[in-house]
């Protein structure tokens, strides 16, 4: 549950840096740096974040400016699973295990959305009609066309017109 960040990694021409661009700011304009778990003091999206990438392990130093996030690696790290921490940022939920083929939350989807019988509606046509409450009922309203297009007036500017005198 919740939704995934769209994670793109960047290019970087020092192996020991790692850069990703997410599709959401972090921080508006400002800068976060966090060299170790002690600088991190809030509890921001952008805290959770640096926690959660120095706590994966391989991480020297985490860097936020905007949607950018550069990661300074330990040495002899690659990098590896570090774009899935990002991606999953917002998840507050961990994947639901499929027993059958089917996730729980979609069974119990499914069974809310099944179609329910209804009786069909009896009575009068013209009293539904002519009942407002009656006619929300149908589906229909006041300003639904006719069923019959009245006959078309004669038009004055046209001799042409059959219905003209």
């Amino acid at each position: 549950m919740g939704q995934d960040v769209t994670v793109v990694a960047k290019p970087s021409s020092n192996p020991e840096f790692v850069r990703f661009e997410i599709n959401r700011s972090l921080t508006g304009m400002g800068h976060e740096r966090y060299r170790s778990l002690a600088d991190i003091t809030r509890d921001r999206p952008v805290d959770r974040l640096a926690r959660r990438l120095l706590e994966h392990g391989g991480v020297d130093a985490v860097h936020v400016n905007s949607s950018m996030i550069t990661v300074d690696l330990a040495g002899g790290s690659t990098g590896a699973g570090l774009q899935e921490v990002i991606e999953h940022l917002f998840r507050f939920y961990p994947d639901v295990p499929e027993a059958d083929g089917r996730a729980d939350a979609e069974r119990e989807v499914q069974a809310e959305d099944a179609p329910v019988e209804q009786a069909p509606l009896t009575g009068d046509e013209e009293e539904l009609l002519q009942a407002p409450e009656a006619a929300a009922a149908t589906g229909s309203s006041e300003f639904d066309a006719p069923a019959e297009a009245p006959a078309e007036a004669p038009d004055p500017d046209r001799p042409d017109d059959p219905a003209s005198p």
